[in-house]
């Protein structure tokens, strides 16, 4: 498929699922499309043609192009409604065995959310670490500056301006990846025993952080299209937390992205309260076509949001830089930086700033988002296929795991047992919640180019999921 007009085509469907264009909408004509995306006449009709093709446009003759009412999608998860309270993290036994079953290299790797080789640009990595090598020599043989090389961080400041996001160059720490900036972050603006907001189902890695640093969590009700704001700004008001660990865009394991409005909402929510928001944002890049969609950062007028991010998920996992936009918090963040990583890679952070700086990273960003729409689709479509009769999956925007549900007497964790022997990887949904939730869930992993060893996979892990219900 021609990679221009699928991104194309990927954009505005992305925009109708989001409910950016609406039902019945008109939509630009063929030639008024080429014109604002500066493509040819011919990938303007091709996008048309495959948005109808995949029933998310209609083509009415002599009056244009529009968006195609549709029903409902009975596919997608149901969400347990429950008010928040506050508790201790304490499966976290079972996060550290699934994790470790979950990078199993032996097994189908459908757990740990982790792009295939294929997807990454190696050879234009390589290239930039000799050309990196070369032009610094001596990067190796000291720890460099606290805060990170200037030339990623300068490099990192023009990326994000491109996207419309305004960071100056020291704005920002460097750091080694994301998890490391979010265990930074909740060091720096919180103490053993307090309680911080995570939406739920929560990331089981982040459950995993916050029992090793012994906090408390307080799980806020999240749905298809995001989290309940209502909830997380009641439980603000009542000065139950004061830091919230939150997600804005293609959140794991839902994909959702929250909409401008909300991420303003959240924003001013921290302001009004004084509640500090880390924000992982680490799927922020993952997007299925369009413009990169800004993070809560971008709303953050007074400092109270601490923006993370990394290039684990888009680009090269094994380099673990990342980096953070402290706000405020800037100050403290830099001083447990210095006490407790002292540096980072020095070599791979100017390797990284002519990967940028030459414009390969956007080219690869341009690649992947619809290679990710095309692997996260086939992989729903096989789930659904296969697995048990009302069993349920996600629709993310962005990011690439899939969420399913399984039917009334399903059993994640059992399946993910039985599923372990059977030498394939997941992750039950037991190990996204402290309170017990989604025994009947699991993740599954869309970083893999769909191939005959997935679709047996899937094949497998529905006919183990049939007979949990026989």
């Amino acid at each position: 498929m021609n990679a221009k007009y699928q991104q194309l085509a990927a954009g505005i469907r992305n925009d109708i699922h989001q409910g950016k264009l609406s039902a019945g909408q008109r939509l630009p004509s063929i030639r008024v499309l080429a014109r604002q995306h500066g493509v040819s006449l011919t990938t303007a009709i091709k996008s048309y043609e495959w948005l109808e093709a995949q029933g998310d446009i209609l083509a009415a003759p002599k009056s244009g192009f529009f968006v195609c009412h549709r029903a409902p999608d009975l596919h997608t998860p149901r969400f347990p409604a429950f008010d928040p309270q506050a508790t201790p993290v304490d499966n976290a036994a079972l996060i550290a065995e699934v994790r470790r079953g979950a990078q199993e290299a032996t097994h189908v790797p459908l757990g740990t959310v982790m792009l295939a080789a294929s997807c990454l640009p190696l050879d234009e990595l390589q290239l930039s670490l000799t050309r990196a090598a070369r032009r610094a020599p001596q990067s190796a043989a000291g720890y460099g500056p606290q805060a990170g090389e200037p030339a990623l961080r300068q490099a990192l400041s023009r990326h994000f301006a491109d996207d419309g996001l305004a960071l100056l160059p020291d704005d920002l720490l460097i750091t080694n990846g994301c998890m490391p900036a979010l265990n930074l972050a909740l060091l720096a603006v919180s103490q053993p025993g307090d309680t911080i907001a995570v939406p739920s189902p929560c990331y089981s890695g982040q459950l995993q952080l916050l029992a090793s640093l012994g906090r408390r969590v307080l799980e806020i009700p999240c749905h298809a299209h995001g989290m309940d704001l209502d909830r997380l700004e009641a439980c603000l008001a009542e000065g139950v937390v004061r830091v919230a660990l939150l997600t804005g865009n293609h959140y794991n394991p839902l994909g959702f992205c929250l909409s401008p409005q909300d991420k303003q909402r959240v924003a001013a929510l921290a302001a009004r309260h004084r509640c500090v928001v880390i924000e992982d944002d680490v799927f922020g890049e993952c997007g299925h076509g369009g413009p990169r969609p800004l993070p809560i950062k971008a709303w953050d007028t007074e400092g109270w949001v601490i923006w993370c991010g990394s290039f684990s998920k888009t680009l090269a996992p094994g380099y673990r830089i990342g980096w953070c936009a402290p706000g405020r918090s800037l100050a403290a963040l830099a001083t447990l930086h210095l006490s407790g990583m002292l540096a980072v890679n020095a070599p791979l952070q100017l390797a990284l700033a002519d990967f940028l700086n030459r414009g390969a990273y956007r080219r690869h960003l341009h690649r992947l988002q619809p290679q990710l729409s095309a692997q996260v689709d086939s992989l729903r479509q096989a789930v659904l296929h296969h697995f048990p009769t009302g069993s349920r999956v996600s629709q993310p925007v962005g990011g690439y795991a899939l969420w399913v549900q399984l039917p009334p007497g399903g059993d994640g964790l059992a399946l993910y047992r039985a599923a372990r022997e059977q030498g394939i990887g997941l992750v039950p949904g037991a190990a996204f919640s402290a309170r017990g939730l989604y025994r009947d869930c699991l993740r599954l992993n869309a970083g893999n180019p769909w191939s005959e060893q997935l679709k047996q996979a899937v094949t497998t892990l529905g006919r183990l999921a049939r007979g949990q219900l026989a």
